[in-house]
């Protein structure tokens, strides 16, 4: 019986992606489930699925990951921690796999300092120090490319290990699509389902994606374009993100605002 591997792709940001994906996997069977955390957290998310308390969870990431930013997993994670906490006592044959490369993790910190400096000068200036951000974004895409390609392989190598006619679910961000078209060349049946639709990318986002888009053409993104993103997304950082409780409040009010329709403008 042929397994099979169903990418779930949710904006890593929203809790309330995370609150939909929960609620979904209540409700199906599964026998694997990779989550998008780092490789280094298993043992620790394997005790939360065996019972342990959730704050003790968090305190350990607390202790252990002292630069991992915890209203992060307390405002935007939690719904599906709370989900997995005690589940392989109701299913002790589930495989949970955290897949995510530990040290793009730790780049991932580091360069979400980088960027806050960054807008905090655009921000207080008004000026777009435009070869920092360019510098900064290439970075991060030839970081993301060398990471992705490593889960895929870890992906891999975990999910042949599983026995044959298995449905595993794997929790991805929009880099997804990318992991779905590398799984399908090594032969295994997999799936593309998008959890929470529609949405629509925040400025670095974008900025982030169109200049993928663009390295993959063999081109470079307009002085003019990076400018105005950068401009936007100090402004959804001033505006909505310092303004507002949590994420998920801010990205709303910012939908509410149609503010996305400025990219073309």
């Amino acid at each position: 019986m042929v397994g099979k591997f169903e990418i779930w792709i949710l904006p890593h940001n929203l809790r309330v992606a995370y609150e939909r994906a929960a609620e979904i996997l209540r409700g199906i069977d599964f026998e694997d489930l990779y989550l998008n955390l780092r490789r280094d957290l298993e043992e620790l998310v394997e005790d939360l699925a065996l019972g342990a308390p959730y704050e003790n969870f968090i305190e350990q990431i607390r202790v252990r990951f002292p630069r991992e930013p915890i209203s992060y997993w307390e405002n935007t994670i939690k719904p599906m921690l709370l989900f997995l906490r005690g589940i392989k006592l109701r299913k002790p044959n589930l495989r949970i796999i955290c897949y995510k490369d530990s040290a793009f993790d730790d780049f991932s910190i580091e360069t979400a300092e980088k960027i806050a400096m960054l807008t905090f000068r655009v921000c207080s200036s008004g000026k777009v120090e435009l070869e920092e951000w360019r510098k900064l974004i290439y970075e991060v895409m030839d970081k993301s490319f060398a990471s992705v390609e490593d889960e895929v392989d870890y992906i891999l190598e975990t999910y042949n290990k599983a026995a044959g006619g298995r449905r595993s679910i794997c929790i991805s961000d929009f880099s997804g699509r990318y992991l779905l078209r590398k799984i399908r060349e090594s032969g295994v049946n997999a799936s593309l389902r998008y959890i929470f639709v529609p949405y629509y990318f925040t400025p670095l986002e974008t900025l982030i994606r169109e200049t993928a888009e663009k390295l993959k053409r063999g081109l470079t993104m307009d002085d003019e374009r990076i400018v105005k993103l950068v401009r936007l997304h100090a402004e959804y950082i001033r505006e909505y993100i310092l303004m507002c409780a949590n994420y998920d409040e801010a990205y709303f009010k910012w939908l509410k605002d149609k503010r996305f329709q400025e990219y073309h403008a």
